[in-house]
């Protein structure tokens, strides 16, 4: 008898248990910073949860990837040379004379940080990091990172001026095409291997679209009216690299070694 007792008491135990009220009152916990931080949890979820599902019905863009064909010089969809105004043709002018006299004033040829996005533009391989709140590049070449954050159109003040060699991004979904907005540039960077120039205002757009399952288009607006005479349109494409792709190490200042009074960050015209 005591042993029908003892299993009807366990089995009373197990349905109270099991009811969600109990399970709620069982998960609390004695020291009300606990529960505090349960409940911000449970906040945090339920934020996500609509940015989750959002991102589930966008095209997929992580992986590894690789500029389809070197790029030396950029030119606009069309095919024609970006339209330089007085000071860009006079700063270019300014490089070449530079290489002619046996110099090359590359800022990435003194392991100066490529920009954005002229690290797309290099023949080594990147890995983009796809979640629901922000992409992340991986780049091969000096090891950049850039974030983009998925949060709309992106909105510089004074408060957040900050020049960098990769900007400030910002992204945002229209329809299957990732469009991602940076400017807040230092200015000391080349757009390509030719000495196109850049100035701390420019500003850059780009729209990332996955065309099929290897290949990826980036449609880059350059807005500079420093240097430009109007915004101008270039085309990217990059194929999709093996799963097993490793973005090997590179220490780029090796090459510094052999010119030790080479100055590391030069001065260059803005």
């Amino acid at each position: 008898m005591h042993r029908k007792h003892s299993l009807a008491a366990v089995a009373a135990l197990f349905l109270a248990l099991a009811s969600p009220g109990a399970w709620a009152q069982a998960n609390r916990s004695s020291i009300p910073a606990e529960d505090q931080g349960v409940a911000r949890e449970a906040a945090v979820q339920n934020a996500a949860r609509p940015l989750l599902q959002a991102a589930r019905a966008k095209p997929y863009l992580g992986g590894y990837w690789r500029i389809a064909q070197p790029v030396a010089a950029l030119t606009t969809i069309e095919g024609k040379a970006p339209p330089l105004n007085a000071a860009g043709q006079k700063a270019l002018k300014q490089v070449a004379a530079e290489r002619k006299a046996g110099r090359n004033p590359d800022p990435m040829d003194v392991c100066l940080p490529p920009g954005t996005p002229r690290s797309l533009l290099v023949d080594k391989p990147f890995l983009i990091a796809h979640a629901a709140v922000k992409v992340t590049f991986f780049h091969q070449v000096y090891h950049v990172i850039r974030h983009v954050y998925l949060d709309g159109p992106l909105k510089i003040t004074d408060e957040n001026r900050d020049e960098l060699w990769e900007g400030t991004s910002s992204g945002r979904w229209e329809g299957d095409t990732l469009v991602i907005e940076t400017a807040n540039f230092n200015g000391r960077q080349w757009l390509d291997d030719s000495g196109l120039p850049q100035s701390t205002g420019m500003r850059v757009t780009e729209r990332i679209r996955r065309v099929d399952g290897s290949t990826l288009e980036n449609l880059v607006t350059y807005e500079d009216a420093k240097y430009y005479s109007k915004p101008w349109t270039a085309r990217m494409t990059f194929k999709a690299q093996p799963a097993s792709t490793l973005l090997v190490e590179e220490d780029c200042a090796e090459k510094l070694l052999d010119f030790p009074m080479k100055e590391y960050a030069p001065e260059l015209p803005r």
